[in-house]
């Protein structure tokens, strides 16, 4: 069971409009569908998916990937360097990429060095999914389920596929429910009318159901502050005033009951050990200093503050938020209509690779990408500057880095969470579980 719920099987459009709940339901629904090239575990080490080996030339700008051999997608078609190309050259139309002169590999070339490939095609929305030719909306992979069933915006039925290449899954069949509720979704796991659902990070550490099993990833959501490019806030001043008037702590202990981490970071301290270095501390009284020196009068504007209305604790925060800036003499109008000048955001960090996560996470904020380092081949100092040079400005103000979690019912077996939120990843993947009930399925 899921809270989006989706009205096509793809990652959203424009991440502006979409909420993380949206980001992550697409990855952890087409991961069972579909296979990257490579993955990422959570340490950051490459493993190999559909490709088996990978190789590049000294300036990063050729790169060859040798494809696993036998490999099929769901309509029985092979995964063919030509087949795979094509799906990736639509994917990233800047790529020059081809089947190559070795029967079984293609070559990604570019006009400036990727560094970065690896851990670009290990990202979620990098899946190898082409379309079926009866129904467009339906999405065809090589991974261990095939779409048997889909209902927009309700269900999914994903069937065992029988020649997956990793192996036939344990479950004959994964049946997902989207648009349920936190609360709906802990309704039906206590009835036994569910067997893996979410729950809210705070939650993590109590059962629903006799002897349920709960998890919780590292923290791999980012709750942030986003000024919008039309803001009448447009001082960085008064950004900067707004900022340090927030006291996270309070919306830590209370609203997320102990959850996630505070934060002043756009990345997790566990990806870069350098958190620390920005302070999360409120202080209002340089706030109320630094506002003086504003050349906007705070005092005679209000500044409005939006939420998703899909996340249940956003409201709550975004309400505490602006009491604390109140206090300070700033004034924010929590509302879903009128002006935004702000936008209360949650953002998926969705690689362990740092440099790649903070890109995606600047990619999703609306930020500029200009002094980003590549990943994978910079310092921990070019890192830490970009990053920098992302927050100094306060267009973003992070407010907490928060897990994802997941309670499952007592007749799974195999549960072993990832440790990236994932559900096809690291020691857990739905392929590989089984449950007591061998004539059910699992939602």
């Amino acid at each position: 069971m899921l809270q989006s719920a989706p009205d096509a099987l793809e990652f959203p459009a424009s991440t502006a409009n979409a909420a993380p709940a949206d980001y992550w339901d697409m990855t952890r629904a087409l991961s069972l569908v579909g296979d990257t090239l490579v993955k990422l575990d959570a340490q950051g080490h490459l493993q190999p998916a559909l490709a088996v080996a990978w190789q590049s030339d000294a300036s990063a700008r050729h790169w060859q990937f040798t494809l696993r051999r036998g490999a099929k997608f769901h309509d029985g078609s092979a995964a063919s360097p030509a087949a795979i190309a094509q799906i990736l050259g639509a994917l990233h139309p800047g790529w020059n990429v081809r089947a190559s002169a070795d029967p079984v590999s293609i070559d990604i070339d570019s006009e400036t060095a990727m560094p970065s490939l690896l851990a670009e095609l290990a990202l979620p929305r990098n899946l190898l999914l082409k379309r079926s030719m009866k129904d467009n909306r339906i999405p065809i992979g090589t991974g261990p389920f095939l779409v048997a069933e889909w209902q927009p915006g309700k269900l999914l039925r994903l069937a065992a596929s029988e020649e997956s290449w990793a192996g036939r899954p344990f479950v004959d069949a994964v049946e997902i429910e989207f648009g349920k509720s936190l609360r709906d979704q802990a309704i039906a796991l206590e009835l036994n009318k569910a067997d893996i659902i979410e729950t809210a990070p705070e939650a993590a550490n109590g059962s629903h159901g006799h002897n349920a099993s709960s998890s919780s990833s590292l923290p791999v959501e980012l709750l942030a502050l986003v000024f919008s490019a039309n803001s009448k806030a447009q001082d960085p001043r008064l950004r900067e005033a707004l900022a340090l008037a927030i006291d996270r702590k309070p919306i830590q202990s209370v609203l997320l009951k102990g959850a996630g981490e505070p934060a002043a970071s756009i990345l997790p301290n566990w990806m870069t050990g350098y958190s620390a270095v920005f302070s999360s501390e409120a202080n209002p009284q340089r706030a109320r200093a630094v506002l003086a020196d504003s050349r906007q009068p705070a005092l005679k504007v209000s500044y409005g503050l939006s939420y998703d209305p899909r996340d249940p604790q956003a409201q709550l925060i975004a309400e505490r938020i602006a009491l604390n800036v109140r206090e300070v003499g700033i004034t924010v109008q929590v509302s879903l209509s009128g002006a935004e000048d702000i936008r209360l955001m949650r953002v998926v960090l969705p690689s362990p690779d740092p440099a790649t996560s903070l890109a995606e996470a600047a990619r999703q904020l609306g930020l500029p990408q200009t002094a980003l380092p590549t990943p994978r081949g910079n310092s921990l100092d070019d890192l830490y500057q970009a990053e920098r040079s992302l927050i100094d400005g306060y267009s973003v103000i992070p407010l907490f880095h928060l897990p994802v979690a997941s309670e499952a019912s007592a007749r799974v077996h195999g549960w072993t969470p990832d440790r990236l939120g994932a559900w096809s990843e690291g020691g857990f993947s739905l392929a590989d579980l089984w449950l007591a009930d061998p004539e059910a399925g699992s939602r």
